[in-house]
C-alpha cells in the first residue's frame, strides 16, 4: 500500500471524525454559509435595483438583504410555533376520529382490528408527540444565535477575502486558480439554490391550493413543511406528501380526503421533481443520482436532517474541488453524471 493511500485514508478519517465530533459547531456553521450565499444572492438583485439610472441602496443592499432574510426568518418560526399550539388543542378530536375510521374499515372489510393495536391506539398521546415535536423545533432554534454570530462575522470578512487571498496564496497563477474554482462554487450554489428555491416555492403553492380544496386543517403550515421539505432530495418529496395525508386520515372520518391527497400531492411531486426540475436545472450541476442518493445517507447519518438539507450543496463544493486538482479530478469524474468536467486551469 502506498503512502499516498495511507495518507488519503487517514485523512478522510480524520475528516469524517472531526465532522461527527464537532457537529455541534459545524453544523450552525454550515448553516451561516447556506444563509450567507441566500443573503449575498439577494444583496444582488438589490443592489442592480436602478430608478433611472441611479442605484439607491449601492454599497449597502446587504442592510435590506439581511431584513428580508430575518423577517422570513421571524415568519417562519412563529407559523410554526402557533400550529403546533393549534394542533396540541385539536389532538382529542383527532383521537376520536382514529376510532371511527377503525369501525369503517372493519365494517367495509369485515377485518377485526387486533386488540394490540387498538390498545396503542387509545392510549396514543398526540398531545405529547406534539409537544416533542415543538421541543425539537426549539432546539433548532436554539441555534439561531450563533448561525447569526457566524454569518455577521462572514459577512465582515467578506470585504477582507481578496486580501488575504493574495497573501495566501502570492504566486498569481495558482491565486487565479483557486479564485476560479472558488467562483464555480458560489455560482453553482446559487444558481441550485435559486432554482430549487423557485420550484419548491411552485411546489408549495399548488399543494397548498389542494390542501385547502380538500379542507385540511393548518394548510399554510403544511404547505410550508413541503416547501421546506423539498430541499431534501429524493426522500424530501416522499415525506411531504405523507405528512398532510397522515393527518387526513386522523382529520376526517372517511378514507376519501386520504385518497385524494395521495393521488393529488403524489401527481404534483412527480411532475415537478421528475419532469419540470430536471428540464430547468439541466445538467448545471451534473452530479450523479447515485452520488445524490449516497451522499444524502452519508450526510443524514453524520448530520441528521440539517445533513439531508445540505447533502447537495455540501457534494457539489466536494465534486468542484476534487474537479481542480488533476491528482483528484478521476474522482470528481466518477462523482460526475456524465463524466463531462471543465478542464483544470
Amino acid at each position: 500500500m502506498s503512502l499516498t493511500l495511507i495518507a488519503t485514508i487517514l485523512t478522510s478519517a480524520a475528516v469524517l471524525g472531526l465532522l461527527v465530533i464537532g457537529k455541534s459547531l459545524l453544523i450552525p456553521f454550515a448553516i451561516a454559509v447556506m444563509l450567507w450565499y441566500v443573503i449575498d444572492a439577494i444583496a444582488a438583485h438589490f443592489r442592480n435595483f436602478s430608478i433611472r439610472g441611479f442605484h439607491p441602496f449601492g454599497r449597502f443592499s446587504v442592510i435590506p438583504a439581511l431584513l428580508v432574510v430575518i423577517l422570513l426568518m421571524t415568519g417562519l418560526v412563529q407559523m410554526i410555533g402557533d400550529t403546533v399550539q393549534q394542533v396540541s388543542i385539536a389532538a382529542p378530536s383527532y383521537q376520536d376520529n382514529v376510532s371511527k375510521i377503525l369501525e369503517h374499515f372493519s365494517a367495509i372489510t369485515g377485518i377485526e382490528v387486533a386488540p394490540v393495536l387498538q390498545n396503542w391506539l387509545s392510549e396514543l398521546n398526540l398531545g405529547k408527540i406534539i409537544g416533542g415535536f415543538a421541543s425539537a423545533i426549539m432546539g433548532l432554534a436554539g441555534n439561531a444565535g450563533m448561525v447569526a454570530i457566524y454569518v455577521a462575522f462572514l459577512l465582515l470578512e467578506e470585504r477582507y477575502f481578496s486580501i488575504k487571498m493574495r497573501i495566501m496564496f502570492p504566486n498569481r497563477e495558482r491565486r487565479k486558480r483557486i479564485n476560479k474554482m472558488l467562483d464555480d462554487i458560489q455560482i453553482q450554489i446559487r444558481q441550485y439554490l435559486y432554482i430549487k428555491t423557485l420550484l419548491s416555492a411552485l411546489t408549495g403553492i399548488i399543494s397548498y391550493a389542494i390542501l385547502i380544496w380538500v379542507g385540511v386543517d393548518y394548510a399554510p403550515f403544511w404547505a410550508l413543511l413541503i416547501f421546506l421539505l423539498n430541499f431534501i432530495p429524493t426522500i424530501g418529496s416522499m415525506i411531504a406528501v405523507l405528512l398532510p395525508t397522515a393527518l387526513s386520515l386522523v382529520q376526517f372520518d372517511t378514507f376519501t380526503p386520504f385518497i385524494t391527497l395521495l393521488v393529488s400531492l403524489g401527481t404534483v411531486q412527480m411532475l415537478i421533481g421528475n419532469v419540470l426540475e430536471p428540464r430547468v436545472m439541466g445538467s448545471s450541476l451534473n452530479l450523479s443520482p447515485l452520488v445524490v442518493i449516497l451522499a444524502l445517507s452519508l450526510w443524514g447519518q453524520i448530520w441528521g436532517i440539517t445533513g439531508m438539507f445540505l447533502s447537495v450543496p455540501i457534494t457539489v463544493i466536494g465534486m468542484i474541488v476534487l474537479a481542480s486538482f488533476p491528482a483528484t479530478r478521476a474522482i470528481a469524474v466518477a462523482m460526475s453524471e456524465n463524466g463531462r468536467l471543465r478542464p483544470v486551469s
